[in-house]
């Protein structure tokens, strides 16, 4: 999550440096918008004990504008590995799903269920 944040902030300040753009759509191209966003579902998963986030497939491209953009505005190299690495990770989850099951009424890969903060993930009779 943190190599996420550092990439929008990055892009966006790239792109805010070198670009004559509008706010709203500096944000959208470095992908910044979604920052405040991330940072509540960060904020929700460790009350609940999780330590995955969700990402919509939709944000997941935004990270891959956020990235190509920072080629473009002369980003830097080390963040630019980071987010192909996340893209890379990502394209690697796409290919390689796993089966999903509900965990409290959330839908998450089976090989992450494991156990909460409050005991095992699935109900129990023992």
């Amino acid at each position: 999550m943190a190599a996420l944040v550092e990439i929008f902030e990055h892009a966006h300040i790239q792109i805010s440096d070198l670009s004559d753009a509008d706010r709203e759509t500096i944000a959208d191209a470095s992908g910044s918008a979604l920052i405040p966003l991330l940072c509540a579902r960060v904020g929700l998963a460790l009350t609940q004990g999780r330590h995955n986030i969700p990402l919509l497939a939709a944000e997941v491209g935004l990270l891959e504008a956020a990235v190509i953009n920072l080629e473009s505005y002369e980003g830097n190299e080390v963040v630019l590995c980071a987010g192909y690495e996340l893209l890379d990770s990502f394209a690697n989850r796409k290919t390689n799903t796993y089966p999903v099951c509900y965990v409290y009424g959330i839908l998450a890969f089976a090989d992450e269920a494991g156990e909460t903060a409050s005991g095992p993930a699935t109900p129990s009779l023992a």
